[in-house]
């Protein structure tokens, strides 16, 4: 028997299956895009900063020739358009440096800029504490952390508002946030925080209330006593710019930040 074919019928499954294949395309697309924003986005936060040859070059012959002056070097501390220029060591005390200087020899309100003694060499503690004397009128050289004191006026701050840390790995940035000045014995030289709501607890006693806190960042603290009083100590806080926002900030201010001797 001639079999008769119902094209009506042939022709709206074949716009069925058309029609529930785009459909799975879509949804598959869609999901592929979302899938793949989110990886975007994920990988933005978490990007991992690279540092470059140029900067591995110098960094590597800075710091042969720092640590063959000294082996207990760390980093380097400098405010670009500041006298700040300073090399930076860690020992196993917080007291040695406070009159030995970098060179080894022993010479009061000299010293050498010095890491707190508990901090993780690599900056990546929450604060990070270093100490060094702000000599003043006391001597005619007003090297080591003598600056800081100015940051308690805006207008320097404004001015002079980014600080670099050199490690003999990388880089680092800090764009000054807030000074605070407090009595020696002040309890908030703390380097360990029991959680995030403790670190921004701390933080919030001491800042001002323009400054905008969040848990993931790190500071660095630059402590020096003021020349007023002994007994006293000018904290600045420095927030550091977090990998994620290298990029963006290099592109803007690598050149104005290279190191230009002062000392």
């Amino acid at each position: 028997m001639k079999k008769i074919f119902n094209f009506k019928k042939i022709f709206s499954i074949l716009l069925l299956t058309i029609a529930l294949f785009a459909s799975a395309v879509f949804v598959a697309g869609c999901s592929s895009d979302k899938s793949s924003s989110s990886s975007s986005s994920s990988s933005s936060s978490d990007s991992t900063y690279k540092v470059s040859k140029e900067d591995k070059d110098y960094l590597s012959k800075r710091f042969a020739d720092l640590t063959k002056t000294n082996n207990e070097t760390v980093g380097y501390v400098y405010a670009p358009g500041t006298d700040l220029d300073e090399p930076v060591v860690q020992t196993n005390d917080n007291e040695t440096y406070l009159n030995k200087t970098f060179e080894g020899g022993n010479v009061p309100y000299l010293g050498t800029v010095f890491m707190d003694m508990d901090n993780k060499k690599d900056f990546h503690d929450r604060l990070t504490w270093l100490f060094g004397h702000a000599r003043g009128s006391k001597v005619g050289d007003h090297r080591m952390f003598n600056d800081v004191n100015y940051y308690d006026k805006q207008e320097y701050m404004d001015k002079h508002k980014y600080v670099v840390i050199e490690t003999p790995e990388r880089k680092y940035y800090y764009e000054a946030a807030f000074l605070t000045i407090v009595p020696e014995t002040t309890s908030f030289y703390r380097l360990d925080f029991e959680s995030d709501e403790d670190f921004l607890n701390q933080l919030t006693n001491v800042k001002n209330d323009s400054v905008q806190l969040k848990a993931t960042d790190k500071y660095l603290v630059l402590s020096t006593c003021r020349e007023e009083d002994e007994t006293i100590r000018s904290n600045l806080y420095l927030r550091q710019i977090p990998d994620n926002e290298m990029s963006d900030f290099e592109a803007k201010h690598k050149d104005e930040l290279k190191y230009v001797a002062k000392r």
